[in-house]
């Protein structure tokens, strides 16, 4: 009788059966990458785009300034009275439209008419005492003719009448010095406009001097803006200037109308206004401006803006790669130059850029020069 070992037993457990098999499948996979040829190299099966390019290099452009500034009016009136007194109403409030002539607060005026009263009471006894005057006079004076009078009484009595005309005289001016004082009580638009500050409410206590509104006439804008001292040269009265505003969507044409010789020693800038030539009405008071002044030349790189490629808050252009694709730089650009735009960095002279292209470009994709 035969007896058999557990370790001879033809039986191989699962565990080594898996060792084998996993041995077995590298040792295949080995033999055959030993003798396969080398893999072949990825190749990029989308077809070129056609496009056209232009090489980058300076060009003279005009020298441009730009300054920043607000929209105004060209003439700001402040609104005020030469009285004191209550503010007893107040018919607008800022943004109001007005026309010319229309009423916008009353100041009390009972003070001055008590005043006003109080004189014409006088008036009417110096009236009375003028009169009185005269007839004294005349009948003096007919006395006198007939050599009943002395000459000091038609001396006094002449005198006399002269100061009851005179009393007279002064309390006619007093009046309309009182008269003149009551036009203040009234505030009324010297012209037609907006109010743009109020500066008083009802019940409030306006005094000489002090504005109660701000009206802005309407017709004729202006831009304000501050120039730099580095550049205050280059400023004229007279120059002709570009001015856009971009809430308004606009471009227009301004003319400077001032450069104030002084500047403020703090920022060491200068004010200058800018006349706008027949504004929309889409452009409004306190608009943000940009003003072009431009003098001089000087040597650029620039781009059309047909060219720049947005991708969120970055701008780039797609150059020509040193193997024939698309490859999109990004650069900083400056102030806009008719249809280019100044570049400041991302690209040098001599680079290569895309200006049209037949299909749609990505970071990349193979182009096709056309010549």
């Amino acid at each position: 009788m035969i007896a058999f070992s557990p370790m001879t037993a033809t039986t191989t457990p699962p565990v080594a059966r898996a060792r084998v098999l996993l041995l077995t499948v590298l040792l295949s996979v080995s033999i055959t990458a030993c003798g396969s040829e080398e893999p072949e190299a990825w190749t990029d099966d989308r077809a070129p785009v056609s496009v056209q390019v232009a090489e980058l290099t300076e060009r003279s452009h005009p020298r441009q300034f730009r300054f920043t500034g607000t929209v105004e009016g060209s003439e700001r009136i402040p609104l005020s009275t030469r009285i004191m007194g209550r503010v007893d109403e107040v018919r607008v409030s800022e943004g109001s439209a007005v026309a010319e002539g229309q009423l916008l607060a009353r100041i009390s005026d009972r003070d001055i008419r008590a005043q006003r009263r109080q004189v014409e009471a006088q008036q009417r006894e110096a009236e009375v005492a003028l009169q009185n005057a005269r007839t004294q006079f005349a009948r003096i004076d007919t006395l006198l003719q007939r050599g009943s009078a002395t000459q000091q009484a038609y001396d006094d009595a002449q005198a006399g009448y002269e100061r009851a005309q005179a009393h007279v005289e002064a309390l006619a001016n007093r009046l309309d010095e009182i008269d003149e004082s009551l036009t203040y009580t009234t505030i009324t638009a010297p012209a037609a406009g907006t109010i743009i500050a109020q500066h008083a409410e009802q019940g409030a206590m306006a005094r000489p001097g002090q504005p109660l509104l701000m009206l802005e006439a309407s017709g004729v804008l202006e831009v304000r803006t501050r120039v730099p001292e580095r550049h205050i040269g280059a400023m004229a009265v007279g120059d002709t200037v570009r001015v856009t505003i971009g809430a308004a969507n606009e471009t227009l044409s301004g003319r400077v109308t001032e450069v104030n010789p002084s500047g403020d020693p703090a920022s060491r800038q200068f004010q200058m206004r800018v006349l706008l030539s027949d504004p929309p009405a889409a452009v409004k008071s306190g608009m943000y401006a940009q003003v072009f002044h431009e003098t001089g030349e000087q040597r650029l790189l620039t781009v059309p803006t047909s060219s720049l490629v947005a991708r969120g808050q970055l701008t780039g252009v797609y150059t020509v790669g040193d193997d024939d694709r698309a490859l999109l730089r990004w650069i900083r650009t400056g102030a806009p130059r008719g249809d280019a735009v100044e570049v400041l960095s991302g690209l040098q002279p001599g680079d290569r850029y895309v200006v049209r292209a037949d299909g749609r470009l990505r970071d990349g994709h193979p182009i096709a020069v056309q010549d």
